[in-house]
C-alpha cells in the first residue's frame, strides 16, 4: 500500500530515571524539592504510563508554565482510585449477568446445554463462533469445576450453562448473547428492566470499560471506544452527546440498579472528586450530573 506520509523511524533511546527527571525539567515540569518521589513514582509507575497524564498539561511537549509534579500526581491518584471504585462496582455487574444468563435460558428452556443448540442463535455462523469459542476456553481451563466435569462426564462434550458462564470473560458472554435470537436475547435483557437492544449495549460498553479499569488505562479525560444507545425514552435526557465516562456512568447506574439497587457508590464518587478537586468536564460530566444519576429508580 502507499503511503504519501514520510515514514519516521523512532529513534528515542532509554532513558535513565535521573535523566527522565532531567528531560521533564527541562519541558517547564516543576517537580519541587521531593525528588525522591518523583523517583517513586517514575520507578514504579513508569513515565510511559505518566506521560498520558503529562499530555494534558503539555502544548507540542512543553508543560503550561507553572505545571508541578504535584498537580500531575493529583490526577493519576483520582484516576486510580476512580478505577478501583468503578472496578468493584463492574465486578458485581458481571456476576449477576452470568448468573440472570444461565439461569433465565436454561430455566425457559428446561435444557442444561441451551448453549449447544443452533435453534437458539440468529444464524449458523454466530453459532459456530460461539462454539469455537466454548471449546477453546473449555480446553484451555484448569478451573476445579471443569476438572471435575470432565472427570465425571463424557457427554455432551461442553459442561452446562451454568458451568460455561463462569469461564467466560464478561465480554464473551455479551457476545454469547448477542448472538442469540431476539427472543432470547429479551430473556436476559429484560431482567435488567429494559430491551435487549439497550440492555446488551450497555452491557458490552460496561465490559470494555471493566477492562480498561483491569488493564490501569486511563479513564480521567478519555474518549471511550463504544457509543453507549442514549435514546431509551425513559433515559434518553440523562446522557450527554460524547464518548467521556459519564454516559457510562448512567449506563453502569441503571444496570446496578436491578443488581444492587441500595449501592453507595455514588456518593464515593462525589467524595473522590471533592477529595482531589477534579473538574469533571473532563470526563463529559454535566452541570447537573449529580442529579442525574440520583433519579435513575427502578420502576
Amino acid at each position: 500500500m502507499t503511503n504519501n506520509t514520510e515514514r519516521r523511524i523512532y529513534q528515542k533511546p532509554p532513558l535513565s530515571v535521573d535523566d527522565q527527571i532531567s528531560l521533564l525539567i527541562e519541558r517547564g515540569l516543576i517537580v519541587g524539592d521531593n525528588k525522591a518521589e518523583i523517583v517513586y513514582y517514575l520507578t514504579n509507575v513508569s513515565y510511559y504510563h505518566l506521560s498520558i497524564y503529562f499530555k494534558f498539561f503539555q502544548r507540542d511537549d512543553i508543560f503550561i508554565k507553572g505545571t508541578t509534579f504535584e498537580e500531575v500526581l493529583r490526577i493519576y491518584t483520582f484516576d486510580n482510585k476512580l478505577r478501583f471504585l468503578l472496578l468493584e462496582l463492574l465486578e458485581r455487574i458481571e456476576k449477576s449477568f452470568k448468573s440472570r444468563v444461565a439461569r433465565n435460558l436454561s430455566l425457559a428452556t428446561h435444557d442444561s446445554h441451551f448453549h449447544t443448540s443452533m435453534e437458539h442463535y440468529i444464524n449458523e455462523t454466530r453459532y459456530n463462533e460461539l462454539q469455537l469459542i466454548f471449546e477453546t476456553v473449555y480446553g484451555n481451563s484448569n478451573e476445579i469445576s471443569i476438572d471435575h466435569y470432565r472427570s465425571k462426564y463424557t457427554e455432551p462434550t461442553l459442561p452446562p450453562i451454568w458451568t460455561t458462564v463462569e469461564i467466560l470473560t464478561f465480554g464473551q458472554v455479551v457476545k454469547f448473547s448477542k448472538a442469540l435470537t431476539r427472543r432470547n436475547q429479551n430473556l436476559i435483557a429484560r431482567s435488567f428492566g429494559s430491551d435487549a437492544q439497550y440492555v446488551l449495549n450497555w452491557l458490552h460498553c460496561l465490559s470494555a470499560l471493566r477492562n480498561t479499569c483491569a488493564h490501569h488505562s486511563r479513564l480521567w479525560n478519555r474518549d471511550h471506544t463504544f457509543f453507549i444507545k442514549t435514546n431509551h425514552r425513559k433515559y434518553k435526557d440523562l446522557f450527554t452527546d460524547n464518548k467521556k465516562l459519564f454516559n457510562y456512568l448512567i449506563a453502569l447506574q441503571i444496570i446496578l440498579n436491578e443488581v444492587n439497587p441500595t449501592s453507595s457508590w455514588q456518593i464515593k464518587l462525589v467524595n473522590l472528586i471533592d477529595e482531589y478537586d477534579i473538574d469533571v468536564v473532563n470526563m463529559g460530566f454535566p452541570e447537573d450530573w449529580k442529579d442525574r444519576l440520583k433519579s435513575i429508580k427502578i420502576n
